[in-house]
């Protein structure tokens, strides 16, 4: 069940050798094709993960990492951002899904105790259009993951959009910093 949920998902890695402090550079992730894009450390990889009209995602990770290695709960700090379109009206909540940017069924892990929040629901604004911060845990076959989500509905365009950033729970507190900054530079090109 745990593997279904984790199925869309892509997060991809850098290597955190003693989880040195990063600073985040003027490498983009996203375009104007995506619609969506973040800064991501100078030194980090950026690359398209998937292309498809329905659920498209770029990840950016450091040397060391590759798209081999997603959504590995270990001592490395991994990105992607995501459009996804929506099918119908609904879908466009974000507490529909907005929890299902990168997991396709976040809330029933929620529901089922594989996934604990830590932090959030959190009103948040992204290039003006509101969203949502969520920071949770989620128990995988290698460990817990710790994992901030930001997902913005516009709701004109029939699409979501969303970055998320993870890693294990000590390389996230370790690095919070840098993942917070990174969430931030979040942007939407309207």
């Amino acid at each position: 069940m745990l593997r279904r949920a984790l199925a869309p998902i892509a997060l991809l890695t850098l290597s955190c050798v003693g989880c040195g402090k990063v600073s985040v550079g003027s490498t983009y992730v996203g375009n104007a094709s995506l619609g969506a894009y973040t800064k991501a450390p100078s030194e980090w990889t950026a690359d398209v993960v998937q292309t498809a009209e329905e659920f498209t995602m770029h990840g950016f990770w450091a040397p060391g990492g590759s798209k081999t290695t997603l959504l590995e709960p270990s001592g490395t700090v991994s990105g992607v951002v995501i459009r996804r379109l929506p099918t119908t009206e609904e879908e466009t909540d974000l507490t529909y899904l907005g929890r299902g940017v990168a997991f396709s069924d976040l809330n029933e892990a929620l529901d089922q105790g594989y996934a604990v929040l830590s932090e959030g629901p959190i009103a948040t604004k992204v290039s003006k259009l509101q969203g949502e911060r969520l920071v949770y845990d989620l128990q995988t076959e290698s460990g817990t993951l710790r994992v901030v989500q930001v997902s913005v509905a516009d709701r004109t365009k029939g699409e979501v959009y969303g970055v998320v950033v993870g890693c294990s729970v000590t390389c996230f507190n370790d690095n919070r910093a840098t993942i917070d900054r990174i969430i931030e530079d979040f942007r939407l090109g309207q």
